[in-house]
């Protein structure tokens, strides 16, 4: 695809569907990846470097704003339809103006579905809009500009939805229906309506939420290769005593609600090898 670059690709974990998870590690390009494309208007800019995907877009040569770049990636959820407790998790940074919200811009990631209930999220650089549905409130929430963030979703059939960012809630309620279900699939964008940007990308990942102090993270029933890249993760993603997040839990084996040593010997005990 024109207007691509590959400045470094660190092959780490590329992209993995395990178990009960998929995990899309943004060292190689959507499509080369699972992902099929769904727009690229106007040649955006898109490039590999150092384990992260970057999308820069700006105005289309020829074309007066609003009239801006944007390119998007879908993928199916259908294998996850009923999952009990789902989740999607993503680790992303933009410097984009929060101007463009309104517009759909200039960040998006969306677990949608053919049926009521979505989950939508438009993303600038220090704020973000989450939409459930069109009748229902919008929750804004502010974010540090310049640095990158995590951001969670997790449902439980139609009992609860959460969402937070950075380990905390922010957001938490009864949804109106089950997700996954009817067609469901995710989709993350970068556009420029009327201010450039650039959009980076860390990782992607969804599926059933593990169970606690399982060491297993994608729930196959045993602790594995696959697995530690997860557990490496947490342990190192904090200072002891820390909490580690809700994306952590699996990992957490002694339940502290930290990720130290004494969960990695116990995580020793459980590992199998392989994957």
């Amino acid at each position: 695809m024109s207007g691509r670059w590959t400045v470094a690709i660190v092959l780490v974990l590329a992209v993995r569907a395990c178990g009960a998870v998929y995990s899309y590690e943004c060292n190689s390009f959507p499509d080369d990846a699972g992902w099929y494309v769904g727009q690229n208007w106007c040649d955006t800019q898109e490039w590999v470097e150092a384990g992260r995907f970057y999308q820069h877009v700006e105005f289309c040569p020829g074309y007066d704003p609003p009239q801006g770049q944007q390119s998007s990636y879908r993928h199916s959820l259908d294998e996850f339809v009923g999952s009990d407790a789902f989740f999607v998790e993503w680790r992303m940074q933009t410097d984009g103006h929060r101007s463009e919200i309104p517009f759909g811009a200039p960040a998006l990631l969306s677990a949608w579905s053919a049926g009521s209930v979505l989950y939508h999220f438009v993303i600038a650089a220090d704020q973000i809009r989450f939409l459930r549905d069109n009748l229902l409130p919008i929750v804004w929430a502010d974010v540090a500009p310049g640095v990158e963030h995590v951001y969670r979703l997790e449902t439980y059939a139609d009992d609860l939805y959460l969402f937070y960012i950075d380990g905390s809630v922010i957001d938490a309620g009864v949804p109106e229906d089950p997700y996954p279900s009817a067609g469901p699939g995710v989709i993350f964008r970068a556009k420029a309506q009327f201010v450039e940007s650039t959009t980076i990308w860390y990782y992607i990942r969804w599926g059933d939420i593990p169970a606690d102090a399982s060491a297993d993270f994608d729930s196959d029933d045993d602790g594995d290769l696959f697995d530690f890249y997860f557990f490496h993760e947490c342990l190192s993603g904090g200072a002891p005593g820390d909490d580690a997040g809700p994306g952590c839990r699996f990992a957490d084996m002694d339940s502290d609600t930290d990720v130290d040593l004494h969960d990695f010997a116990l995580f020793q005990n459980a590992f199998r090898g392989g994957e």
